[in-house]
C-alpha cells in the first residue's frame, strides 16, 4: 500500500493499493517528502483533499525513459551535458526511481537497474539526467527530443580506438587501418560523437561492443557530394552566413558537430560542421544532403534495384520490399502491401516522396561494398 499523508511525515490521509498506477504529478522538495500537484486530477473524487494538499514519499515514484526512437540515454556523474557518464540507459521506457532535481528543473538524480533487456551494462547506477529524456506514463510516443543521427564510415588512413569514455584509457573497440568500417553517432561533445546500438558494421558482420562507446570525429568520415562541382562551406550553422570556401564535390571531410534542431522521429540535422581529410585548419558547415555516409560514389536506381529482405530470429522473413530502376518501391509486410515512390540522395534512399520534405516516412542507407541496406532503426535488409 502506498500512503497519502498530510504533511511530509505526517497523518495518513488515505492509501493507494499496491497492485495500482497511479500518474501524480509532484513540486519535487528538499528531502523525501514531495507535494502531489492538483491530487483532485489523480485522485478524483474518491478522497477528500485537505486545503494544505498532501504528500508522497519519493521511494514511491517512478519515471520512464522517452527514449522512443531507439537511442538510447546518458547517466552523468553531475548535472551538466559535459559530465563524466556513468553509463547509458538502452531499454526502451525504461524504469527510473527519482531522488532530486535541480532548481531549473532541467536535471533529475534517478536511480536506475538494468533490466534484463538492457545488453550491457547490469549493475544498478545512481546519476543524472535531462528532464527532457523523462516522461510521465501518460504523454504520448512521438513528441520529444531526439537526438539528430547520422551514419558515417571510419577513417582508412590509421588505426581509430573507440573508447568508453574520453577521459579513460579503456578501449572498447579498435577500427583497423584500411579497413571500412561503418557506425551509427549521434550527440557529437568535446570532439567525440556517441556510437548508437550495439555494434559497428564491417562487410556483412556486425561487430559487437562489450560497452558503451565513442568515437572522435577525426576518426570517421563522409563524403561531398552534389549536382554541381563544388559545394559551399559555411562561417556558421546557416546557410545566410558568409561562405568560407568551396570544397569540390568527392572530398572526404570529418563531421565534428550538428544542428541541435528539435526533431521528428526519424528525421536528420540539417547542417553538419566539418574539416576536409588532411586539412584541420579548415572548418565550417555544409548542408547534410551534401554529405553521403559512404565512400562510394552517387547511386542510380538501377544500381539499388532489386529485391530486399528483413529476417526474424528464426530465419524466416520479416518483410520485403522491391526497388525497381523507374524509382517505384512495394513493400510487403504484414499488414499488407505498401507502394510508393523513392529518391535517392547520396546512399541515402528516401521512401515514400521523390520531393524530399519533411513528410518522408523513412530513411534508408545502401552499403555499396555488401549491396545491402539498413533502415534509420537498425533494421537491415539482405538482397536476395
Amino acid at each position: 500500500m502506498t500512503n497519502i499523508r498530510d504533511k511530509p511525515g505526517g497523518k495518513v490521509l488515505f492509501q493507494v493499493r499496491g497492485d495500482m498506477a497511479i500518474t501524480v504529478t509532484v513540486a519535487v522538495q528538499p528531502g523525501s517528502w514531495w507535494r502531489i500537484v492538483d491530487p483532485e486530477d489523480s485522485f478524483g473524487d474518491e478522497h477528500k483533499i485537505p486545503a494544505g494538499g498532501v504528500w508522497i514519499h519519493r521511494s514511491v515514484l517512478a519515471v520512464c525513459t522517452d527514449n522512443f526512437d531507439g537511442h538510447d540515454r546518458m547517466l552523468l556523474m553531475e548535472p551538466r551535458a559535459d559530465a563524466p557518464r556513468l553509463g547509458f540507459i538502452g531499454q526502451f521506457n525504461a524504469l527510473l526511481r527519482p531522488l532530486e532535481m535541480t532548481a531549473d528543473g532541467e536535471w533529475v538524480k534517478v536511480t536506475y537497474e538494468p533490466s534484463e533487456y538492457n545488453y550491457l551494462r547490469k549493475e544498478k547506477m545512481t546519476g543524472w539526467i535531462q528532464t527532457r529524456f523523462t516522461r510521465d506514463e501518460d504523454i504520448e510516443s512521438g513528441d520529444g527530443y531526439h537526438f539528430p543521427w547520422m551514419y558515417a564510415y571510419s577513417a582508412r588512413d590509421k588505426d581509430v580506438a573507440l573508447l568508453a569514455d574520453p577521459g579513460m584509457r579503456k578501449q572498447t573497440f579498435v577500427m583497423e587501418k584500411g579497413k571500412d568500417y561503418s557506425l551509427w553517432i549521434a550527440n557529437p561533445r568535446n570532439g567525440y560523437w556517441e556510437v548508437l546500438g550495439e555494434y559497428v558494421q564491417y562487410g556483412d558482420k556486425e561487430i559487437y561492443l562489450d560497452d558503451y562507446s565513442l568515437v572522435p570525429g577525426t576518426g570517421i568520415c563522409m563524403r561531398l557530394i552534389g549536382d554541381e562541382a563544388t559545394v559551399a562551406l559555411y562561417s556558421e550553422a546557416n546557410e545566410e552566413s558568409k561562405v568560407v570556401t568551396r570544397l569540390k564535390v568527392g572530398t572526404e571531410v570529418h563531421p565534428l558537430d550538428v544542428t541541435q534542431d528539435r526533431a521528428v522521429w526519424g528525421a536528420e540535422p540539417q547542417l553538419v560542421k566539418v574539416s576536409p581529410v588532411g586539412k584541420p585548419d579548415v572548418v565550417g558547415w555544409v548542408e547534410l544532403f551534401h554529405l553521403s555516409s559512404a565512400p562510394a560514389p552517387a547511386l542510380t536506381c538501377a544500381e539499388v534495384a532489386g529485391t530486399y529482405e528483413s529476417y526474424n530470429e528464426d530465419g524466416t522473413v520479416e518483410s520485403r520490399f522491391v526497388l525497381t530502376e523507374d524509382g517505384q518501391m512495394r513493400w510487403i509486410y504484414e499488414s499488407g502491401d505498401y507502394e510508393t515512390s523513392f529518391a535517392l540522395r547520396g546512399n541515402r534512399i528516401y521512401e515514400g516522396a521523390v520531393e524530399v520534405d519533411a513528410q518522408t516516412r523513412c530513411i534508408f542507407f545502401y552499403d555499396p561494398a555488401t549491396r545491402n541496406i539498413v533502415s534509420f532503426n537498425q533494421v537491415y535488409y539482405r538482397k536476395k
